[in-house]
């Protein structure tokens, strides 16, 4: 907890204002040679002023610090746990594996959380789950050795219980529960939102087809990367993606008003369009041209491209910006396109409509969020010896 900047002044704040001058004193020794980056400016000006004896004790404390933050990342704090049990050091294996377990319980917590309640759920899941394993291991570790043995928070309400004065147990208590929180929230937002990803796209796999999942969440992505490239206003925006089922080769057609703006050389499509000549009789029940369709404007490309092509061979998938949401979502065909469907063959986004489109999650961005939240529990667990 020293070693988290604000976090440690406000504790020393807090400590100072209840009297504790001492207390205050030693949180900002202690944030001083744990805080990185800190900690290593302490250290040059201790060796800049002579103080060398200083300068190393300075780096020692950091460097124990930074071992009680590998405590807490899971199963690393494990293997850890387990390698100073074969070494002999039974207080320090109990030390990482209750750190690594207590960071677990968190991210597993947190993780839980974001998939029934989302972001918030993700917070609150988190401290609550830190805080029920600080719970099971005071019981356990106690039971072991036949006294009472507090963690973590337990060990903070105690110090309140035994010196209602001190305010760095208040500062410790409010900011572990804070920090846990901190650590649901990233875990649900990196892990947790890969694994709705890849629930929400199994689902839409049951629907229609692994293969057009895929299709409708790579066109999904692709209209995300216009809107944030480009300013498109209020246009109301479709795409749709005809693929060449036995090449793989896509072709991606954007409504006129967008179409105007990401391919102005296409923007009128030439009368009449490919799907026009294939189905010389459609019926038009809407009062517009076809060729402001994205469908037209997709297999324009294909048939221009490749004229022997059969219907049959092809499949379309649609999605559209939807303003409320401000995401992709699926998109029948209107009653225009309808009557072009000998000419267009599959459109497995016709059973979806509204259908809300999974997003992709990153595997940096996954990768970033676990490394900030376990870098804010390492934090959290940091201590001087």
């Amino acid at each position: 907890m020293d070693a988290i900047p604000l976090l440690s002044q406000v504790k020393s704040v807090v400590q100072w204002a209840s009297g504790d001058s001492e207390g205050a004193r030693k949180t900002q020794e202690n944030f001083l040679k744990l805080c990185p980056v800190v900690s290593q400016g302490t250290s040059v000006v201790q060796a800049l002023s002579g103080d060398l004896e200083g300068a190393r004790e300075t780096q020692l404390q950091f460097a124990m610090g930074v071992s009680s933050m590998a405590d807490s990342v899971p199963v690393v704090g494990h293997v850890k746990g387990a390698i100073h049990y074969a070494c002999g050091d039974q207080e320090g294996g109990d030390s990482a594996m209750k750190a690594a377990s207590h960071s677990s319980a968190v991210v597993a917590g947190g993780v839980g959380g974001f998939l029934v309640g989302g972001p918030a759920g993700a917070a609150l899941a988190g401290a609550a789950a830190g805080t029920l394993m600080d719970d099971i291991i005071t019981v356990v570790d106690s039971a072991v050795h036949d006294e009472f043995k507090p963690y973590g928070l337990v060990g903070n309400i105690g110090r309140i219980v035994d010196n209602p004065k001190d305010g760095g147990a208040y500062v410790d208590l409010v900011g572990g529960v804070a920090l846990d929180a901190v650590g649901g929230y990233a875990a649900g937002e990196g892990l947790g939102r890969k694994i709705e990803y890849k629930i929400e796209k199994g689902r839409l796999g049951n629907k229609i087809g692994r293969q057009a999942a895929r299709e409708v969440t790579d066109l999904s992505e692709k209209m995300n990367e216009i809107h944030r490239s480009r300013d498109l206003g209020r246009k109301p925006h479709v795409m749709t993606q005809v693929t060449d089922a036995q090449t793989g080769e896509t072709y991606v057609g954007h409504n006129r008003q967008v179409r105007k703006v990401v391919a102005p050389d296409q923007a009128r499509l030439t009368r009449p369009t490919q799907l026009q000549r294939r189905v010389p009789d459609a019926q038009q029940p809407l009062g517009r041209s076809p060729q402001a369709c994205a469908e037209h404007h997709a297999y324009q490309q294909l048939y221009d491209e490749n004229p022997g092509v059969p219907a049959g061979r092809t499949r379309a998938v649609s999605v559209r910006m939807d303003k409320v949401l401000n995401r992709p979502v699926a998109v029948a065909r209107c009653d225009n396109c309808v009557r072009y469907c000998e000419a267009m063959g599959a459109v497995p986004t016709d059973l979806i409509d509204g259908a809300v489109i999974p997003e992709r999650v990153r595997a940096c961005k996954v990768a970033g969020c676990v490394l900030g939240g376990g870098a804010v529990l390492g934090m959290r667990q940091a201590h001087c010896d």
